[in-house]
C-alpha cells in the first residue's frame, strides 16, 4: 500500500520585489518525508518555519519550486484523489448568518448527498464534532472553538481517508483544546489518517503517534512518538529541599546538580540516580517537578541542535 503521503526532494522558493532587486526567501528546502497510513502524524515547527506552507504544496494550493507530492498514491490533480481528502485551514470561515446544519448541508450537497441521506449524514457529522445541541444557532454567535469544530465537520461530511489541518489548536481555550483533542482520537480510532501542523507539543504528545520537526524550512528530525516519549532528550528537573538539606550538599556535593536557593535543578543528569545519592546523605526532597515535558525537551534540544549547525539526532 502507498504512504497516505509522499513528499520527494518537494520545496518552495518565493520570489518578490522589482526586477533590479529580486528577494529570495527558501520557505521549504528539498523535502522527503513519507507519512504512513492509520493514525496521526505531526509536523512540529516555530511559527514561520514552513508548515503551512508544506501542507499548501500538499494539497496542491501552491506550485512547488521542486520535487513533487504525492498524496493516496496519486497526484492531488486528481479529482478522485482530492474527493477523499479533508482540509481544515488554521482560520476557517463560514457565513455568519447560517447554523452549523445549514453550513454542513451545504458542503454535503457538494459530496452529492440528497435528501434524507443529507440529513443523516449531516446529523452524524454534528454529534462527532459535538455540535448537535448547537446545531440551529447562527454561527455568528459561536467561540473560536465552535467554529473549529464546525470547520472539521465540512472537512468531515465527505468521509475521507485523509485528514489535513494547519494549527487546529491555535488560539483555543483548555476546554477548547480538550474538545478538539478528543475529536481527533475518535477520528484516528474510525480509521482516519490526520496529518497536523502545530507548535503546541503538550497537544501533539497526546494525540500523534508520528512526529517531524520542521526549522527554518528544513525536516531535521522525524521519529515515532514512542521514542520520543522514551526520553531521548532528558527532561531537567526541579527539586525542592528543606532548609537544613543545603549544609548538607555544600559538604557533600551531588553531580550534575545545581543549587539555587532551596532548589537543586537537574540538567543531564538522571532523575533516579540523584534522588539515591541524595537518599544515602539523608535529604529528602520536598517536591520533584519537570520544568518540561518530553516532547518539548526533545523539540528544543532538536533545534537547539540545528540552530547550532549540529546534525540534529532524532
Amino acid at each position: 500500500m502507498p504512504a497516505a503521503i509522499l513528499l520527494q526532494g518537494l520545496s518552495k522558493t518565493y520570489v518578490s520585489g522589482p526586477p533590479w532587486k529580486r528577494k529570495r526567501v527558501e520557505a521549504l528546502k528539498p523535502t522527503d518525508l513519507e507519512v504512513p497510513w492509520g493514525g496521526v502524524f505531526g509536523l512540529l515547527g516555530l511559527n514561520g518555519a514552513g508548515k503551512t506552507t508544506t501542507v499548501k504544496l500538499i494539497l496542491g494550493l501552491l506550485k512547488a519550486s521542486s520535487g513533487r507530492a504525492e498524496i493516496l498514491g496519486g497526484d492531488i490533480a486528481d479529482r478522485a484523489i482530492r474527493c477523499q481528502i479533508g482540509y481544515l485551514p488554521e482560520l476557517p470561515y463560514f457565513s455568519r448568518q447560517l447554523t452549523a446544519f445549514e453550513t454542513l448541508r451545504y458542503f454535503g450537497s457538494l459530496y452529492g448527498f440528497t435528501g434524507a441521506g443529507l440529513d443523516r449524514k449531516v446529523e452524524e457529522t454534528l454529534e462527532l464534532v459535538r455540535l448537535t445541541r448547537a446545531a440551529h444557532q447562527r454561527v455568528a454567535e459561536y467561540s473560536k472553538g465552535m467554529q473549529q469544530r464546525l470547520g472539521i465537520g465540512q472537512a468531515l461530511i465527505g468521509g475521507p481517508k485523509l485528514f489535513l489541518c494547519d494549527e487546529p489548536m491555535s488560539g483555543l481555550d483548555p476546554v477548547g483544546n480538550k474538545e478538539m483533542r478528543e475529536i481527533f482520537l475518535d477520528m484516528k480510532r474510525s480509521g482516519t489518517t490526520i496529518f497536523m501542523n502545530t507548535h503546541i507539543l503538550d497537544e501533539a504528545e497526546r494525540i500523534c503517534d508520528h512526529i517531524a520537526v520542521l526549522h527554518e524550512g528544513r525536516l531535521i528530525a522525524q521519529a515515532p512518538i514512542a521514542e520520543v516519549l522514551e526520553a531521548r532528550a532528558r527532561v531537567p528537573y526541579v527539586l525542592e529541599l528543606p532548609q537544613d538539606a543545603l549544609r548538607v550538599l555544600k559538604d557533600h556535593p551531588v553531580q550534575g546538580i545545581r543549587l539555587e536557593g532551596v532548589c537543586l535543578t537537574l540538567a543531564g543528569a538522571d532523575l533516579s540516580s540523584v534522588l539515591a545519592e541524595l537518599s544515602k546523605l539523608g535529604v529528602q526532597p520536598t517536591s520533584v517537578r519537570p520544568l518540561s515535558s518530553a516532547m518539548e525537551a526533545y523539540f528544543l534540544r532538536t533545534i537547539g541542535y540545528a540552530a547550532a549547525g549540529k546534525e540534529a539526532v532524532a
